[in-house]
């Protein structure tokens, strides 16, 4: 899911009221904090069912119409508490490109955007742009920070979307509304209704040591527990709900192998599966190739497409150049002239060196030491040997 600025906001508050909660009870099990319409909604079914009370006394007690009270009711009724969890506003998105942008980053968190608008265009995805691709990469994390607990928290935040959205598909009728008071409580199918219960009870305990009998009340662990309210720390009554697992048969196919098989069938169509397994050198099932040909359409692209550069190349292997044709300067070519142009190092001049590295002595014209490195490092000694008139060559060189 693609959130709007406002649902972002919303949930980017919900740690920060929470544990303002905890600071202003006097138990240690939070329960209700601010500005959270699902308190405000579950009260009034409440009151309305089990306290029987008139419609009229509880919209003008919380300063709303009927007919927002006979949707919660409605809502209650379909869904049971999941169905008072308030309304987000998110952006439509094509589900092929929020996969392939969670797919990039996924195995490159540090890939551009563009890169990822260029293999949608490939692929052919349609409403891709770069606003679109970047909105994307901030409701699941890769924002510019790249931090990890940020990654890890909008995950589990998308996960928690997407099982309410899964659970409210079908209707499950879990409260009948000719029996208000009775079917009230439906813990045996209402497992959000029951959590937060649990927590409305246990926040009315001023004492740690009080827990465990609540919760041997309403059967559940306590290891349960305290992972549920770990996730009402961070996730407020979002972190209550029932997460769906996805079932996976088989070894699945690592992101990185994912994005390279795309890349190589786009540019080259007449790769099978079974070519490809061979041209990657895959230890991989021809099945699970197959389920990545079938998500990703690949098999309708009958043309090479160039997309050389989307995804990140490893580094190439590093070229030795034949340096065999260069010549080399007399410098580099000095030890050779030694011996070929019958060159020698004066042996006076190497004795006086080697003097004055542990004597001191007073030089008047100290001008031919200081040249001496300079000519050396230029080559002007050799060259004027190597190729200078024959008599400027001598048997001594300094």
């Amino acid at each position: 899911m693609v959130f709007t600025d406002v649902t972002w906001k919303f949930f980017s508050l919900i740690q920060f009221r929470v544990r303002k909660a905890v600071a202003q009870s006097q138990s240690p099990v939070p329960f209700i904090y601010e500005d959270e319409p699902f308190f405000k909604s579950y009260n009034a079914v409440y009151e309305v069912w089990v306290k029987r009370r008139s419609q009229r006394q509880v919209g003008q007690s919380l300063n709303v119409s009927r007919k927002t009270l006979k949707h919660w009711e409605k809502n209650f009724v379909d869904y049971g508490a999941l169905g008072l969890l308030p309304e987000l506003s998110y952006v439509q998105i094509e589900p092929d490109l929020e996969r392939l942008i969670i797919l990039i980053k996924s195995c490159r968190p540090h890939e551009r955007s563009n890169l990822a608008l260029r293999l949608a265009e490939a692929l052919e995805i349609p409403g891709a742009s770069l606003d679109l691709i970047r909105q994307v990469q901030r409701c699941y994390g890769y924002g510019q920070r790249m931090d990890e607990r940020d990654i890890q928290y909008c995950h589990g935040l998308q996960h928690i979307l997407v099982s309410v959205a899964k659970q409210k598909e079908k209707k499950s009728s879990m409260h009948d509304v000719k029996g208000k008071a009775n079917t009230f409580f439906n813990f045996d199918r209402d497992h959000l209704q029951q959590r937060v219960e649990l927590l409305k009870t246990l926040s009315n305990i001023p004492k740690k040591r009080q827990i465990r009998p609540v919760l041997k009340e309403f059967g559940i662990a306590p290891n349960r527990y305290y992972v549920l309210i770990n996730r009402y720390m961070v996730y407020g009554i979002w972190g209550l709900v029932d997460l769906v697992q996805k079932g996976q048969i088989g070894e699945k196919i690592s992101p990185d192998l994912e994005l390279q098989i795309i890349e190589e069938r786009l540019m080259d169509p007449s790769l099978s599966t079974s070519k490809l397994i061979k041209k990657l050198n895959l230890k991989c099932s021809r099945a699970n190739v197959q389920k990545i040909y079938k998500r990703w359409r690949l098999s309708e692209f009958k043309k090479p497409i160039p997309i050389r550069g989307v995804i990140s190349q490893g580094v190439p292997q590093r070229i030795e150049k034949d340096l065999s044709h260069i010549e080399c300067s007399s410098k580099a070519r000095f030890p050779d002239l030694i011996k070929t142009a019958r060159l020698k190092v004066n042996g006076s001049f190497s004795r006086f060196v080697q003097w004055l590295a542990y004597h001191k002595v007073v030089i008047s014209n100290p001008g031919a030491i200081i040249a001496a490195p300079f000519l050396d490092q230029l080559g002007v000694v050799e060259s004027l040997h190597t190729h200078g008139p024959e008599a400027f060559r001598s048997s001594e060189t300094y």
